[in-house]
């Protein structure tokens, strides 16, 4: 079938190919026909991505066009009148450079510009470091990209808090991250996916200082060569890799006074010579800190009996981390146009939680007949270890290229937990025998992948893309609890709840893109075609199941640029989200006696069509609407029930195809420097979901408009000092069909002061001083009606400390995209806020 599915993709590929080679056709408009290309590229020969290119008027040198690179290190200036010019470079970290002066005329209306050579500032200026500034949010016309180091607020946090204050994106109290309102973000570290699911990613972003990323890439259309996973789209995090000759580094140091202390802390190093590059980082971060949760209940057996049952329950956690993370990787640069590379990277992340639960129960006359009291503690050690070997070799000048990425991932959780639950009635008399409960649950996730990408640069004006990918997943969950006997004193095995469950996944995809340019309009054509095997195993219980699609995923793209000012983009894409692992994994895991959370091996995947309409005004000015509808939509929902002889409810937690959801939004993301020394960037986004569908037999059918907003406005001022101000806020919303959470929002006042010649810095951020940020929820269904409310140690002080060594002059070249694809994306397990 795979080969099936390829020769498909190849016959597609080479009629794209035939096609694409056809003149462009068309000219342009009279005395605009000049056109000049170049490439440019450091002292060691390698392509500089990102440098502006200047078109200058000989007369007076003003500024007539300008360009910037892209990462093959070639840039174009089309439809040029006829003219005397020169042109100049200029890049951070790097001297001005300039090219000899040309002339374009009718007789002489192309000019190919010699490869130009940027020397290192370091080398030019002995050794004095230059600082240059990037503004902290672009706007571009297929993504967004915040500079992460480029906002002193962003001092001292973690990814995830800088993920929460990106324009767009939302972050709920389970660490659950979702863009322009929709659900469903597939976050990418270096091109690679995580391999986490919501929890688990959360802790991961966690303990990821911000100061080990560059960028932040907001993609909410990403083209074929993405992986089709993520309803909304896909962020993918950038870390820091300086590719100067030489070694260098930086060291970051973090100090958080909060409710607890907390300290996230970072050094990056990298040593390049001659045909090597040797890179790496390593992270350490202490996270202390609580959870206190309120939460009421009414519970009744369906819609038409009265509610017989209402709980109040009172939650406090605590929890403890000591998470560790590290990447390091080796480039071999053959020649001039091949390139080797391996990379590992990894986590371990040592987490207790403990919590002492109350809840009171009452009567349907609200009269207090009973109380539980539940003392729990939850570790969740685990290592994650990530091998990679990558090959990258240029076909040509023009940035034609054949990569690829052999993957091997593996992670190792060896979880506990032990809960204590003891129930007494309202005369505080013990009413039942203690209810004690301890598990063991490891878990072992395989991932093997790879992948092979091909692109073609036919001419300035065309360009295709071929790739294939394969991946092979291998869960083994177990979860093995025993049950104290009051009677026989002892401990048992409680086979009613253990269980032990095996899951095998293989995923194979191709996929063909072409783009094309003609005169003002330029369009991106993609398909992608995934096939999907998967296999599932509940060894205890002797339960199987097997499933086998194949599933096209197309993409559409459609710019047109009236002039070097207006831009307006049309988009289409299809798009898929696989149900995470741990959430296809049926064994409970016990709160209390009376709540747990279960997977649910039926779940399907849900699907995405989404259409985009995008308007770009010089790069400052991103305007947006769009249209989503997904099915089958992977959800939580809490379900709840009566066991045999008992007065109480029991309530679980699982996850559903609940429902169909419809989204329209219009945003609005505003980026631009309005004086010296002060860049405003202003995102807003009104949206409407309407979800249609069943959550514990209630039947599902609401609409709902809502917004959020943030804004970030940064100062430079003279001698090194620069202040900044940033906050968000998301209105009232459903964070799923059954989930309405109140309006919710915080601000932060930062700033930052150079020292050490520029080679330091020291940060000052005041996170949430008044302490306004919070989480309150409210779920409607037949059987129940619940409201809960939680605040965390989200109020905090943070001092932040930076020192670079070495050549830094701030160039990040493009980080790698490794084979993995969205696989890394769906591992689960526990998390806290």
């Amino acid at each position: 079938m795979m080969r099936t599915l390829l020769n498909l993709l190849t016959v597609l590929l080479l009629g794209t190919f035939t096609y694409g080679q056809a003149p462009a056709g068309g000219k342009a408009p009279a005395g605009n026909t000049g056109r000049i290309t170049g490439s440019v590229e450091d002292g060691a020969g390698k392509p500089l991505d990102g440098v502006s290119v200047s078109l200058l008027k000989r007369s007076d040198s003003s500024t007539a066009r300008v360009a910037v690179t892209d990462k093959t290190g070639r840039f174009t200036l089309p439809n040029l009148p006829n003219g005397k010019y020169l042109l100049s470079f200029t890049h951070i970290g790097f001297t001005t450079s300039y090219s000899q002066p040309f002339v374009l005329s009718s007789a002489n209306p192309q000019t190919t510009i010699p490869p130009i050579h940027l020397q290192p500032t370091d080398a030019a200026l002995g050794q004095v470091t230059v600082v240059g500034r990037r503004p902290p949010i672009e706007n571009k016309i297929d993504k967004t990209v915040v500079n992460v180091d480029a906002s002193p607020t962003n001092g001292g946090l973690t990814a995830l808090e800088v993920l929460e204050k990106s324009p767009g994106v939302m972050v709920d109290n389970d660490g659950n991250i979702s863009l322009k309102g929709k659900q469903g973000v597939i976050i990418l570290i270096d091109g690679k996916p995580t391999y986490l699911n919501a929890t688990d990613l959360s802790n991961y972003l966690k303990n990821m200082s911000a100061s080990q990323l560059d960028q932040i890439e907001i993609m909410s259309q990403p083209p074929a060569k993405y992986d089709a996973a993520g309803n909304s789209g896909v962020i993918n995090l950038t870390t820091k890799k300086n590719k100067n000759n030489g070694f260098n580094g930086s060291i970051t140091l973090s100090a958080i006074i909060a409710r607890y202390f907390k300290t996230p802390n970072s050094i990056n190093l990298n040593w390049r010579q001659g045909k090597f590059n040797i890179f790496g980082n390593y992270g350490y971060a202490w996270w202390e800190g609580f959870n206190d949760v309120l939460g009421n209940n009414s519970l009744r057996a369906d819609a038409n009996t009265p509610f017989d049952r209402y709980t109040l329950q009172h939650t406090y956690g605590r929890y403890s981390e000591r998470g560790q993370n590290f990447r390091a990787g080796v480039d071999y640069f053959a020649d001039k146009k091949t390139t080797f590379g391996i990379a590992v990277n990894g986590t371990i992340d040592k987490e207790w939680f403990t919590s002492e639960s109350t809840t009171d129960f009452y009567d349907s006359l609200h009269q207090f007949v009973q109380y539980n009291v539940a003392q729990s503690l939850n570790k969740t050690p685990q290592t994650h270890l990530g091998f990679n070997g990558n090959f990258t070799r240029k076909l040509d000048g023009k940035g034609s290229e054949l990569t690829a990425d052999a993957d091997y991932i593996f992670f190792n959780t060896q979880g506990t937990i032990n809960s204590n639950n003891y129930l007494y009635n309202a005369d505080n008399i013990a009413s039942d025998a203690p209810y004690l409960l301890n598990g063991r649950l490891p878990s072992k996730i395989d991932i093997y992948t790879f992948k092979s990408d091909y692109k073609k640069v036919i001419s300035d004006a065309t360009t295709i893309e071929a790739g294939i990918k394969t991946s092979f997943v291998r869960t083994d969950n177990n979860a093995i609890y025993t049950l104290y006997d009051n009677s026989a004193k002892s401990w048992v095995a409680d086979t009613a709840i253990s269980n032990h469950f095996i899951y095998k996944e293989n995923i194979n995809a191709a996929y063909v893109n072409w783009q094309q340019k003609i005169k003002k309009f330029s369009w991106q054509l993609g398909l992608r075609a995934e096939q999907t095997n998967t296999n599932g195993d509940q060894t205890v219980k002797s339960v199987s199941f097997k499933k086998n699609y194949i599933q096209l995923f197309p993409t559409a793209y459609l710019n047109y640029k009236t002039n070097d000012n207006n831009t307006f983009g049309l988009s289409f894409g299809r798009r898929i989200e696989r149900p995470s692992y741990q959430s296809l994994n049926p064994y409970r895991f016990q709160l209390d006696r009376y709540t747990y959370e279960q997977g649910n091996p039926n779940l399907q995947p849900q699907f995405s069509n989404n259409v985009e309409l995008s308007y770009n005004y010089k790069g400052a000015l991103n305007i947006s609407a769009n249209y989503t509808m997904t099915t089958d939509i992977i959800s939580d929902a809490v379900i709840s029930f009566k066991a045999a002889g008992d007065s109480n409810y029991t309530t679980y937690q699982t996850s559903q195809n609940i429902a169909s959801q419809r989204n329209i939004g219009l945003s609005l993301n505003y980026s631009k420097q309005l004086a010296k020394g002060w860049n405003l960037n202003v995102f807003f986004n009104v949206y409407n979901n309407h979800y249609k569908g069943v959550v514990d037999s209630t039947i599902i059918d609401v609409s709902y408009t809502s917004f959020n907003a943030s804004f970030n406005s940064q100062y430079a001022f003279k001698k090194g000092w620069a202040a900044e101000i940033s906050g968000f806020y998301y209105a009232k919303n459903y964070v799923s069909g059954v989930l309405l959470a109140e309006g919710r929002g915080m601000f932060s006042l930062g700033g930052s002061k150079q020292i050490c010649n520029g080679k330091g810095s020291l940060k000052l951020n005041l996170r949430d001083p008044f302490y306004l940020m919070n989480f309150t929820s409210h779920t409607h269904l037949d059987k129940g009606l619940t409201n809960s409310h939680s605040i965390w140690d989200n109020r905090r002080i943070v001092m932040t400390f930076i020192y670079r060594f070495g050549k830094n002059s701030g160039n990040q070249p493009q980080r790698r995209n490794g084979g993995a694809g969205d696989e890394q994306s769906r591992v689960g397990g526990n998390s806290q806020q």
